[in-house]
Order: C-alpha cells, then sequence, then structure tokens
C-alpha cells in the first residue's frame, strides 16, 4: 500500500509529466523512382554463405535427425549422455574405453538395473522429430555379447502412439563393434514432431544383462539421396538462390575456438 507521501510525490511527477511540451509530428515522403538506376552489381558477388551458428549444421541443413549421436566432446565441453534417457528402467552410463574409434573416444553401455522385460535409450531429436509417409534409414553400433533382437520405434512422447516400428535379429560380441541397420516407414503424417526415436533389446540375452552402444543414427531422405546426407528443403532452397559461389565455412575459425587456444575473439 502506498503511504500518503508517497502518493503525493508520484502526483508531483505526473503534473512534470504533463507540463513538459510534446514535440510536433514532423511529415515526411519518400518519393521512390527506377527511371536512375545505380552502379551494377558484378554478378560473381551474389552468393551464400554457411556459418554454423545456432545449429545451422547439427540440427539444420545437415539432415542427421539424432541430437548428440556420438557423445562427443570438444576443448570446450566435456561428452554427455543428454538428450538420450532410458527406456523400461534401464540405467545409461558414458565410458570411454573400448572405444569405436579414436576420434569417437566416448560411447553409452545400456543396463537394465533392477528392470525387467525390453530396456534400451531413446533420443528427442533436435526439438523433436518430424514424422512423414517417407523411408527412414538408420544404423547404430552395439558391443556386448548378445544374440537377439532390436525392436528401433518412432512413437509420439506425448501419448502412446506408434509412428514406425521394425525389429531387426542381429547377433554382436564382447570386445568388437557390430553394425547394426534398420529402416523405418511410418505411414500417415504425425500431428506433431514431439516423437522420438527409441531402440529397446532383451537383457536377458545379453551376457551381463547389458550392451555398449555408439554412433546411433536417423536420416529422412536426403538431397539428391545421398548417404550421410543433407536436407531436402533446405539444399533445393539454397539451388533456387543461383548463386555463383558457396563461401564455406562463412564465419573465420583462424583465432581459435575460445581462450585457450588463443582466440582473438
Amino acid at each position: 500500500m502506498y503511504t500518503p507521501r508517497c502518493l503525493a510525490l508520484l502526483a508531483s511527477l505526473a503534473q512534470l509529466t504533463a507540463a513538459v511540451p510534446q514535440p510536433e509530428a514532423i511529415a515526411l515522403r519518400l518519393d521512390v523512382t527506377n527511371s536512375t538506376l545505380g552502379g551494377e552489381t558484378f554478378p560473381t558477388q551474389y552468393g551464400t554463405m554457411f556459418e554454423d551458428i545456432n545449429h545451422s549444421g547439427d540440427g539444420g541443413i545437415y539432415a542427421e535427425l539424432i541430437q548428440n549421436r556420438a557423445f562427443q566432446a570438444n576443448s570446450l565441453e566435456e561428452a554427455t549422455i543428454a538428450p538420450w534417457f532410458g527406456v523400461g528402467g534401464a540405467v545409461l552410463t558414458l565410458r570411454d574405453y573400448s572405444s569405436l574409434s579414436t576420434a569417437l573416444p566416448f560411447h553409452v553401455n545400456v543396463a537394465a538395473g533392477n528392470a525387467s522385460g525390453q530396456v534400451g535409450l531413446a533420443n528427442p531429436g533436435w526439438w523433436g522429430i518430424d514424422v512423414r509417409p517417407q523411408r527412414y534409414t538408420g544404423s547404430f553400433f552395439v558391443m556386448g555379447k548378445y544374440n537377439g533382437s532390436f525392436h528401433v520405434t518412432l512413437g509420439s512422447n506425448l501419448t502412446s502412439d506408434v509412428r514406425a516400428t521394425t525389429t531387426i535379429q542381429a547377433k554382436s560380441s564382447r570386445n568388437s563393434w557390430t553394425k547394426v541397420h534398420y529402416t523405418l516407414q511410418p505411414n500417415v503424417t504425425a500431428p506433431n514432431s514431439n516423437n522420438t526415436l527409441s531402440i529397446t533389446f532383451d537383457p536377458a540375452s545379453a551376457t551381463d544383462g547389458s550392451l555398449n552402444f555408439e554412433l546411433l543414427n536417423l536420416f529422412p531422405p536426403t538431397y539428391k539421396n545421398r548417404p550421410n546426407g543433407l536436407r531436402v528443403d533446405l539444399m533445393e532452397a539454397l539451388e533456387g538462390l543461383s548463386g555463383s559461389y558457396l563461401r564455406f565455412p562463412g564465419g573465420n575459425n583462424l583465432e581459435g575456438n575460445g581462450p585457450k587456444n588463443g582466440s582473438t575473439r
């Protein structure tokens, strides 16, 4: 509640504001004509530029639908499991030994823990996954002694609706990585992008009730059907610009990625 002194001060400020003269409106007129052309622009100066800002690469023009597919890290960020989460009560653990390659040193272990039945991991994509009646292709690497089936599903994370699902029989070994391929074919367009990709397995068929996963991916149809390719809609839009050059990258990484690398930015 305002005190009498405060109300008096507010009234005085209102009187002062009302007493300040307001500027008169000035009418402006803008005449546009094409009778006189300006200087010509050399045609090779018109093109496109790519700069990886705000996920213009991963989550943007790159058609990969899975976010953090390889649990990667760099000099500024540590490796993480996010946004992956367990399915069926599975416990996810990040590991950095027996890696797929020196370029991809991390992978995730999916263990049943105290759960029973199918367990696995799921990914919400980049702000969701757009599902349409088209062919999706994907693959993942698995390590651990296993002889059984993997269930791969595109489903809503708001309801129990399944957009597409498939079952793959596979056999993997304890100390080496096995690549598993799959395809998904939804029949209808999902009403929204609140969808996830999940991969589950029967832990009873695994030697120690757990399996290791790495480089899990999912692709829609790509530009010119190129494997590991780019988004059709964005590439066709860029192609339609008919630019004379493509600058890639558009920014400047010569200074480094941060203070640790001597960046002068």
